[in-house]
Order: C-alpha cells, then structure tokens, then sequence
C-alpha cells in the first residue's frame, strides 16, 4: 500500500504540472475548443458542477483519518500471525462455501501481474481530465476528488483485512510454495483492494465526464459506464484466477469501490437553489419576484 501512495503522489505531482502547462494555453485555442463533442447539439454549461474548497473537504479529511486511525488501531490487537507450516497442513477446502471454493485451484502468475497492471492504468484514468477543455481548467479539484475516492477504498480495505483476517485462496494450495502460503499478507484476502480500487478510479471517471456533459448521447454514455464496469471486473477476475482472492472478495471491492467513485461527485455536486428572487418592471412598476422551483 505504501508503494501505491508513493505511485499515486508521483501521479498527482505530474498532473499538477500538466495542469499549470493547460493554463497557459492561448484564448484562440480556448476558443476553438468551445463545441463539445461529447453533447448533443455540442454544448453545455461551461461552469463546473462541484464545489471543492477547504471548507467542504473537512468532513473527508476528517472521515478519511479516522478511518486510517481504526485500521491501523485494529491491526495492532487483530492482526494474526501467519501461516505456520502446520497450520497449512490443517487447512480444509472442503469447509469453503461453495461459491468460493474454486479459487483454490486457481494459480496463474500472468493474472497477478495482469491485475497489477490494470490497477495501475486505473490510477492514471484522472489524467484523461487534462483532455477535454472543460475539466482541465478544474483539474486540481478533480485531483482532490480522486484522491479522496483512493483514499476512501484503501483505508476501507485496510479495516476489513486486519479485521477479518481471511486466509487467501493460495494459502490452500499445495502448487504455491510454502514461503508464499505463509507470507505476511496470506491472511488479508477479505476484500480485494486491487478490485476496490480500480472500481473507484473507474466510477470515477465515468461519473464526472457524464455530470460535466449532461447532454452526452446515449451511445456515449452507454460505452463509458461499459468501460467503467468493464475495468473493475476484469480486475477481479484476474485476482481469482491468480489465486489472491475468493469470488465473494472481489465482488465486495467492485460494489465498494464502484460506490465510492460515484458518491465521493455526487456528494461535491453544487446544490441548485429552488428558491430564486430577482427584480421586475411591470408597466412602469418596479418590485421583486419570488420564484419557487417544485420539482
């Protein structure tokens, strides 16, 4: 996890620098980039839907903390030991529900490096924002959003792991060496993190470009959120196969994630007033008019 923040500051270091070169673009180029052609008729509102500032990011950084806080507070009276080579001896498939029970046999060293590659390309997916005209002026912010979805599902993970302390499917498997089935992180299968955080990047992604472009055809919408629920899964279904996690562990990161990446925009978005006040001239008569907006 340590290397994946490391990973992720490296990335938001190197999109605050594309950002301030995006700044400097010329008004003609600015202007010429004012179709969009992710919008019917190729417009939409030019302003951006979320609010982001100190003061509204409080409650997450607070959340955030805490939950950091507990997960490390439950690894240190929770965490187990691992694997002795008597332990593994006693391990028993047979006790594994049956919807998880195949993993065991799963042990593909392609997968693993395939899943790993995936996360990584997931954490690169904030970037496409420098792209579009629109979201690359509200780079940064969006950069904080992100960061607040990585940090959401990896301090989610990290409580669920140290507190469950669910044996991986590989700790069952005689093909894996004893070095591996008794390694420091055979007993942190539940849920995958791999999967969970992939889903959030995903979501993500495919939640801001649809709030910025409400009037994306439907074709378009249709194909991102295909791409965003596509991403995760075959995240997941890499970590089974390479032995890492049970089907019930990916599924949980994918719904925990996916979750995280649309709330953490939807909980930024700028609330519309309903109640709207503005002056009037009526034959010569000047006043004010009170709107209230019912639906």
């Amino acid at each position: 996890m340590l290397n994946q923040l490391k990973y992720i500051a490296c990335l938001f270091t190197l999109g605050l620098m594309c950002n301030l070169n995006a700044q400097n673009d010329t008004p003609k180029k600015e202007k010429k980039q004012k179709d969009c052609s992710r919008c019917i008729h190729g417009k939409h509102s030019s302003k951006s839907p979320y609010t982001v500032n100190l003061k509204s990011e409080l409650p997450y950084i607070a959340l955030n903390a805490g939950l950091l806080g507990s997960g490390l507070l439950i690894k240190s009276f929770n965490e187990e030991a691992p694997f002795t080579e008597a332990e593994l001896n006693q391990l028993d498939a047979s006790k594994i529900n049956s919807f998880d029970r195949g993993a065991v046999y799963n042990n593909s060293e392609n997968a693993r490096a395939y899943s790993d590659y995936i996360l990584l390309s997931g954490a690169l997916l904030p970037l496409y924002f420098l792209s579009n005209h629109n979201t690359r002026s509200d780079f940064i912010p969006l950069l904080v959003m992100g960061a607040e979805v990585y940090s959401l599902t990896s301090t989610l993970a990290l409580n669920s792991k140290f507190a469950f302390n669910r044996a991986r499917p590989l700790a069952y498997n005689p093909e894996f060496s004893n070095e591996t089935r008794m390694g420091q992180t055979s007993k942190l299968s539940f849920f995958s993190g791999h999967t969970a955080q992939t889903a959030g990047f995903s979501f993500f992604m495919a939640k801001v470009i649809s709030d910025y472009h409400p009037n994306m055809p439907v074709g378009q919408k249709v194909g991102l959120w295909s791409f965003a629920i596509a991403l995760p899964a075959v995240t997941g279904y890499f970590r089974v196969k390479g032995g890492k996690h049970f089907n019930s562990d990916v599924i949980t990161g994918f719904a925990i994630g996916a979750f995280t990446g649309w709330l953490i925009p939807q909980l930024h978005k700028k609330k519309e007033s309903k109640l709207t006040l503005s002056p009037y001239n009526y034959q010569n008569t000047n006043g004010l008019s009170l709107t209230l907006k019912l639906d």
